[in-house]
């Protein structure tokens, strides 16, 4: 680095005259190259770090801190170029409809919205709705004919199930004991031990759930994922229709949308999963 800016300083600070001129590739001179080249380290590391929150400027071996920073899990794979883009609405909490176009741009490439399963992103926007009419409140009927594996009388039938659930963090759960059924004539008598107190058979993992915030304050905070959206007089939204999306895709889009979301957002997703 005989031409970096340290060691021009370095000669510049050395005193004028001929006895002081280093051979060029002698000792003397790369003795005076190899100072540079620690203070040039030392002078380029300082200047990275006047960009180290700038997500476009942002050096790119610390690229992933400043992700997981704002709640962006790092991935490689996606180009350059969009990490900063999608990190920059999570630093400058830009305008809530930027964050929209965004998520639904990646819903729309990824066959997630448009000519896919028809998911929209939609702001709660001025007035603002309470969610909970939507999430908590409202719930989805479901029947299924015979011989689907979701007809009545088989194990993972279901009735009905509240309209929606809130994607705020990645998935966490809970740890407790897995308690079985006590049973009853033949089965209690064949397998007593499993009617004692306290047994278990080893523990379950149900997943944390959030309701909906009650003071109104917070409810522009809330952005709904799932399909066509009513509104009532006041431009509110009255309900949003529920989109059904395979099981095995849960946790991709669980992943788009929290890669893009901001921290103190929450999305309110109608959806169900098959």
């Amino acid at each position: 680095m005989a031409n970096s800016f340290m060691r021009q300083v370095h000669d510049a600070l050395m005193p004028q005259g001929e006895a002081w001129t280093p051979a060029p590739g002698g000792k003397y001179d790369r003795l005076l190259d190899g100072f540079a080249d620690n203070a040039q380290a030392v002078l380029d590391d300082l200047k990275s770090l006047a960009y180290i929150r700038n997500p476009r400027k942002n050096p790119l071996a610390m690229l992933s801190d400043l992700e997981r920073e704002y709640g962006i899990t790092p991935d490689d794979r996606i180009p350059e170029s969009d990490r900063r883009e999608d990190l920059a609405i999570a630093r400058y909490n830009a305008r809530p409809d930027s964050l929209v176009r965004a998520l639904q741009k990646t819903l729309d490439k990824t066959g997630f919205g448009v000519n896919g399963y028809g998911l929209v992103a939609t702001l709660n926007g001025t007035p603002a709705a309470n969610p909970w009419y939507i999430i908590d409140e409202n719930f989805v009927l479901v029947a299924h004919e015979f011989p689907s594996v979701y007809a009545a009388g088989t194990g993972v039938a279901y009735a009905g199930e509240r309209g929606g659930y809130y994607l705020v963090n990645a998935d966490r759960f809970n740890s407790r004991p897995a308690y079985p059924g006590a049973g009853t004539g033949m089965q209690a008598q064949e397998f007593p031990s499993k009617s004692c107190a306290g047994y278990y058979e080893g523990y379950a993992g149900p997943e944390n759930e959030y309701t909906s915030p009650i003071p109104p304050e917070f409810w522009p905070y809330v952005f709904f994922v799932g399909g066509a959206v009513t509104r009532n007089e006041d431009g509110s939204i009255a309900s949003v229709a529920t989109i059904t999306v395979p099981l095995e895709r849960r946790q991709e889009l669980h992943k788009h949308i929290l890669r893009l979301k901001p921290l103190h957002s929450w999305a309110a997703m109608c959806v169900t999963y098959v």
